[in-house]
């Protein structure tokens, strides 16, 4: 299984509640230069999930809409499994019942580096994820310690 691990773009200050800040116009570009930056290994994704938190679910859109203009049609699969707080270690039990073999997340800090921490048996803090930032993990088992870091990408500002 291929996971991909996307940050949300940059999004506007918090001025109602954290779960519907916006992605910002550079947020929106800075993803969608972290998705064409990889295309190429992109175009294999068969899932794409999100937080159902407004920047993750915008940033979700982005790579669909990217995707489809390359000629992949996928819809987003919202899941409340990878919001900022989200346990990491939880979330292995959907990726093992997963029927798919390459999934994209879209979510957030704090979740998406402990995430890749737990996945490839890092130490805590070991794959800093900076806004748009991307990463491939490979694995035969979705489970602790069990994935390979293929690479982490920041977008270059």
């Amino acid at each position: 299984m291929q996971v991909f691990v996307l940050r949300h773009g940059q999004a506007e200050p918090q001025l109602t509640t954290d779960e519907a800040r916006n992605l910002t116009e550079k947020g929106r570009v800075d993803v969608a230069a972290s998705v064409k930056n990889s295309l190429s290994e992109l175009l294999k994704v068969q899932e794409i999930w999100a937080s159902p938190l407004v920047r993750a679910q915008q940033t979700a859109e982005i790579v669909r809409d990217i995707l489809a203009q390359n000629g992949v049609s996928l819809q987003i699969k919202t899941t409340s499994l990878i919001t900022p707080e989200s346990d990491p270690l939880r979330f292995f039990d959907e990726l093992q019942v997963a029927n798919t073999n390459s999934v994209l997340l879209a979510s957030h800090q704090p979740f998406v580096g402990d995430f890749i921490d737990f996945f490839c048996g890092s130490p805590r803090g070991a794959h800093p994820m900076n806004t748009s930032s991307m990463a491939l993990i490979d694995c035969d088992v979705a489970a602790a310690a069990c994935g390979e870091l293929r690479w982490l990408r920041h977008v270059v500002i």
